[in-house]
C-alpha cells in the first residue's frame, strides 16, 4: 500500500487533504507532520511513496524540506507536491519546481484535481520502485552465480584437505597444498564480493552510510550480511557468499538483530528497506 506524508503547520489544512484522499479510493496508507523538522525525522524512520508539502511553515519552509528530501540519496525518488493558500509569484513557483518539486497545487483545490496530481505522483514512485526491484533481482542472480562459483571453490578446497593426509610426510606437498588451500578460502571470501558491492552501492546508495549512521557499531562482516539480508536471500546462499557455515550464520544473525535492537517479530528484509 502507498505510503503518503502529508506535511502541514496548519492541522485544518492536515485535515482536508486527509479527508480529499480518504474519500477518493485511494488505496493508501496516510501519516501527517506539522512541520518540516518532524517531516524528516519520518523519513528517517521509514520510505514515503509520495509527500504532500505546505509551501510555507515557521522554522524549515517547504522548499528547505525539499531540499532536505533530493539532497538524501536514499529519499531523493519521492515526488513531492507543494499545496499551499498563500499567493506565490511566479518566481517563487519556478524556485518550487526548480528546487526539485514534482507539482504544485494552491487552496482551495478542487478535489479531483488533487487526486488526480496525486495518482500522477504515485505513478512516478511506483515506476522509480518497480526499477530498483528489478535491478534487485539482477543483483541477486549475480550474487547466486557468485554462490554457484563459491561452492565449486569450497568443494575443491575439500578435496585438497583430503589429499593432505595422502601425502602425509612428504612436506613439501603438504606446503604446496596448504598453499593453494589458502589462496582457494582467500578467493572464496574475497572473489567476487567486491565487484557485487560496487553493484549494489550504485544501486541503493546510501544504503551503508544511513545504516551505519543509525548503528556505528556494525562490522564490515556485519554490513555484508546486511546487504545479502535486504535483499532476501535464503540462508543458504548466503552461507556460501560468506563462507559460513549454517550454524555460525545462525549465531551472526542472532548477534545482527541484538546490535539493530530488532524485535523477533521484525524481518531483517523489512527493517533494512528502511535505509
Amino acid at each position: 500500500m502507498d505510503k503518503i506524508l502529508i506535511v502541514d503547520d496548519h492541522v485544518e489544512n492536515i485535515h482536508l487533504i486527509t479527508h480529499t484522499l480518504e474519500t477518493s479510493f485511494l488505496k493508501c496508507r496516510l501519516y501527517q507532520a506539522t512541520s518540516a523538522g518532524a517531516a524528516l525525522d519520518l523519513c528517517n524512520q521509514m520510505l514515503f511513496d509520495l509527500i504532500i508539502s505546505d509551501y510555507s511553515m515557521p522554522g524549515k519552509t517547504g522548499i528547505e524540506l525539499i531540499k532536505a528530501i533530493k539532497s538524501d540519496p536514499r529519499t531523493s525518488y519521492i515526488p513531492i507536491i507543494i499545496v499551499t493558500a498563500v499567493m506565490i509569484t511566479p518566481g517563487d513557483l519556478e524556485t518550487t519546481l526548480n528546487s526539485g518539486a514534482h507539482d504544485y497545487i494552491r487552496i482551495p483545490y478542487d478535489p479531483l484535481e488533487l487526486t488526480a496530481r496525486v495518482n500522477a505522483a504515485l505513478t512516478l514512485s511506483r515506476c522509480h520502485i518497480n526499477q530498483i526491484r528489478k535491478k534487485d533481482l539482477e543483483l541477486t542472480e549475480k550474487a547466486l552465480i557468485q554462490v554457484k562459483y563459491n561452492e565449486f571453490n569450497i568443494a575443491l578446497a575439500k578435496d585438497l584437505q583430503t589429499l593432505l593426509d595422502l601425502v602425509e610426510g612428504n612436506e613439501q606437498a603438504r606446503n604446496f597444498l596448504l598453499e593453494r588451500i589458502g589462496l582457494l578460502e582467500q578467493k572464496i571470501k574475497e572473489d567476487g564480493w567486491k565487484s557485487f558491492e560496487l553493484s549494489f552501492q550504485n544501486i541503493h546508495a546510501g544504503f551503508i552510510t544511513n545504516l551505519l549512521r543509525a548503528h556505528p557499531n556494525l562490522t564490515p562482516g556485519e554490513l555484508r550480511l546486511c546487504m545479502l539480508l535486504k535483499l532476501g536471500m535464503t540462508t543458504k546462499d548466503i552461507s556460501a557468499m560468506l563462507y559460513l557455515t549454517p550454524e555460525s550464520l545462525k549465531v551472526a544473525r542472532c548477534r545482527l538483530r541484538s546490535k539493530l535492537s530488532m524485535s523477533e517479530e521484525t524481518g531483517f528484509q523489512s527493517y533494512l528497506a528502511a535505509f
